[in-house]
């Protein structure tokens, strides 16, 4: 599967990359170039640079999508499609698919007012989980 996301970008397929990709596939939450690094352990010998870099073009192609947070730590996760929508907690980072699509209703509006044919978007909101929310009460 790594190999032909790679191909399928039109990048160069290495070792590493294949790793990096392994392990974000394995990671169905948003993780961070540290704790992807932190994964492949002392067995894979990857610059912790070379997993930077690495994610860097991947989220440039499109692969990844890359999110910050407060606190300054940015997070990596592969895309698993062009359809996507989420809610993620501001404080424990947990997101949660959003199963619906609240965006259709919008891109048929969109369409007819200005005939713009949206073929894929990203809906991402932002707060607090139900647990997080209970402990700042």
């Amino acid at each position: 599967m790594e190999q032909s996301i790679l191909t399928h970008l039109g990048v160069k397929v290495t070792r590493q990359r294949k790793t990096i990709i392994t392990i974000l596939e394995r990671n169905p939450e948003p993780v961070t170039a540290e704790e992807i690094y932190q994964q492949i352990g002392k067995e894979e010998k990857i610059n912790f640079s070379t997993v930077y870099r690495t994610l860097s073009t991947l989220s440039e192609k499109g692969a990844v999508i890359k999110t910050g947070a407060p606190g300054g730590k940015t997070y990596y996760q592969l895309r698993r499609s062009t359809h996507e929508h989420e809610l993620e907690c501001l404080s424990c980072h947990k997101h949660i698919v959003i199963e619906t699509c609240p965006v259709e209703s919008i891109s048929r509006t969109l369409n007819e007012e200005t005939g713009f044919v949206i073929t894929e978007h990203n809906l991402q909101i932002k707060g607090l989980c139900s647990d997080c929310a209970e402990q700042r009460r």
